[in-house]
């Protein structure tokens, strides 16, 4: 191959702004602000193919701590998969695909990633299969008022606070992640305004707020309860959706999860728990 194979150069200024260069024209967001806020660490790996020092493709891994009923995991989601458009034809997705599968099937417990609508039929050339998630979901008839307090994550005091919490977190759902460096990349900026506060629990909340709520996660130094974290949101609410997984099912209607250009692939056996025991990957966990 006439192309050169690098990996981990997140330091190298001159590739990492080629990297974030191919990331934008591909993707319409790039990793710039994250890595100068210091979140870009060692979870987060690109493996690319470079043309002189022009990044052309890349498949980046990230290496995904997660706790699944009290027992560690360590999974690694496959993301940010791209192929500069004038390279295109060449394999050079796979190539970089078959590489990243060789470096680690034997290292994790499972190799995962979501695709989009167009590339359905590539994953499962590398004995990727389709997996069911599962999400929560109820009817709520909260009495009081909205008690729960809308963070601005651009003021500075605000945001050291917040992620100084995401950085110690405890777990809060059955299925949880553990990769700070992913929550921040998602806290500061997708889901910037999304950021709240119940003064109830002492807890912070990522959610969304359209008629219904979807709370993405619960962010705190302690177990919360949930009920009390919904009804902090008003009796403007009437249906809860959860991006998570909960300790508690009992109330919740359970129903097979689907998104748009958002397909669940998996790799390994361990995957077969998510299908059997009605599991929801977080949100804040899509890389």
């Amino acid at each position: 191959m006439q192309y050169k194979y690098i990996t981990n150069y997140k330091n190298n200024d001159i590739l990492r702004k080629s990297f974030n260069e191919l990331t934008e024209k591909t993707y319409s967001f790039n990793f710039v602000e994250w890595f100068q806020n210091g979140f870009w660490d060692e979870n987060y790996i690109p493996y690319s193919l470079a043309d002189g020092e022009k990044i052309i493709a890349n498949v980046s891994v990230n290496k995904m701590d997660f706790m699944l009923d009290g027992a560690e995991k360590r999974y690694i989601q496959i993301g940010t998969v791209m192929t500069d458009k004038a390279y295109g034809g060449q394999g050079l997705s796979r190539y970089l695909m078959e590489k990243v599968i060789e470096e680690y099937v034997n290292k994790v417990d499972g190799i995962y990633l979501f695709a989009n609508d167009q590339v359905l039929n590539f994953y499962p050339k590398f004995g990727f299969i389709k997996n069911k998630e599962y999400q929560y979901s109820k009817l709520v008839d909260v009495k009081n008022d909205k008690q729960i307090l809308h963070i601005n994550m651009t003021d500075s005091i605000n945001r050291i606070k917040f992620l100084e919490t995401a950085k110690n977190c405890v777990n809060n759902e059955r299925f949880s992640m553990h990769n700070f460096g992913l929550i921040a990349f998602m806290t500061t900026g997708p889901m910037i305004n999304n950021i709240y506060y119940c003064p109830g629990e002492d807890a912070y909340v990522v959610a969304d707020i359209k008629g219904e709520l979807l709370i993405h996660q619960i962010i705190s130094l302690h177990r919360v309860n949930l009920d009390s974290i919904i009804n902090s949101f008003g009796n403007t609410i009437g249906k809860v959706y959860l991006g998570f997984t909960p300790y508690d099912s009992e109330g919740y209607e359970i129903n097979e999860y689907y998104e748009e250009d958002c397909t669940l692939f998996c790799l390994g056996k361990d995957f077969e728990n998510i299908d059997k025991r009605k599991l929801m990957f977080p949100t804040l966990s899509h890389a």
